[in-house]
């Protein structure tokens, strides 16, 4: 196989998606290999996987920009060879990479993208669903998070990617337990992790045992909270929006147990990662913690400070306009 040959790039985006998780800096190597060889591919949807698997890959390290610049890329060959399920996929991929970015206004706008053009697969809408129920959930308003979430539910019919099914169920779960309802987030793990093992994703595996800690702090069972965090942190490589959950998770079972200083370390791990990678939710949730934390401390000067910072995170997140945008959404996939 000579480089830029249609085999030799096949080759190189199976073998990154094969090592994802055995070995993400190797697959990353190959999907940047793959990238300097598109251009050069006659294949068109070649060149868009490769620059896509690139584009993944970057943001499952985080780098979301340079993510962003790779599936425009992929994009733009979509574009002009009009490619109308392709354009789908990566216009809900650039959404979720403005949403990681608190950028939701954009986020908003591809995800009405998603809907708005004749062609686009069932997946793109699901996706659409499961976007405008997470902006719903950076705004605090976990019941319109879960309808939306629920209606991405309604969607799915077996068989169906299974990958796609458990990013919903986690949702669920996610939304489930902002209105403590934990009976039902365990319900909703308990069918996303057969999915999520059937799928070889352990990114997902992950999330889910982040949420099955949720459900056992809210019982009081620290110990078991912790067990949980234990595997997820065991199963991690390189997943940076994993890595800022599982740290947030444990600052708030610390917190619980009143182990403040480990709480303080946890959590403030949790806002350089989030501030490095640009995740204004994660960050402002970090924020928040932090408040709490000094309080109980007794730090007034650092309480106020990250209480600020909070607050100030959140009204960047909650603009009218934003929340104008979100409903004229909802009511063109209502439609």
């Amino acid at each position: 196989m000579h480089p830029g040959e249609p085999s030799a790039l096949a080759h190189l985006i199976s073998e990154s998606d094969r090592l994802t998780y055995i070995d993400p800096h190797a697959a990353l190597r190959l999907a940047e290999s793959a990238s300097q060889q598109a251009p050069s591919c006659g294949d068109t949807l070649l060149a868009i996987a490769a620059w896509r698997r690139y584009g993944t890959m970057l943001f499952a390290f985080g780098h979301i920009p340079d993510g962003q610049h790779a599936m425009f890329k992929a994009l733009t060959i979509a574009d002009a060879e009009d490619l109308v399920a392709e354009r789908g996929e990566l216009i809900q991929d650039l959404a979720s990479a403005y949403y990681t970015q608190g950028d939701y206004d954009e986020a908003i706008a591809y995800w009405a993208d998603c809907i708005d053009t004749d062609g686009f697969t069932l997946n793109t809408r699901i996706h659409a669903y499961i976007g405008l129920g997470q902006v719903y959930y950076a705004h605090e308003r976990y019941e319109m998070a879960l309808q939306n979430h629920l209606d991405a539910k309604a969607l799915i019919t077996a068989p169906f990617d299974t990958d796609l099914h458990c990013r919903v169920l986690i949702n669920l779960a996610a939304d489930y337990a902002k209105l403590g309802r934990f009976d039902e987030v365990a319900h909703e793990l308990d069918e996303a992790l057969p999915l999520a093992e059937a799928a070889g994703n352990p990114e997902y595996v992950g999330e889910i045992l982040v949420y099955r800690s949720a459900v056992a702090l809210a019982s009081g069972n620290t110990a078991e909270a912790h067990a949980f965090l234990d595997q997820a942190v065991a199963m991690r490589r390189v997943w940076a929006w994993g890595e800022i959950s599982q740290n947030l998770a444990r600052g708030r079972v610390y917190l619980y147990e009143n182990r403040l200083e480990e709480a303080r370390a946890s959590v403030s791990a949790a806002l350089a990662r989030a501030d490095e990678m640009g995740t204004c939710h994660k960050t402002f949730q970090a924020h928040h913690l932090l408040a709490q934390i000094y309080q109980r401390l007794g730090d007034t000067a650092q309480a106020e400070y990250y209480h600020r910072r909070y607050q100030e995170a959140f009204s960047r997140i909650v603009r009218s306009g934003t929340y104008a945008k979100l409903q004229a959404l909802e009511a063109r996939l209502n439609h």
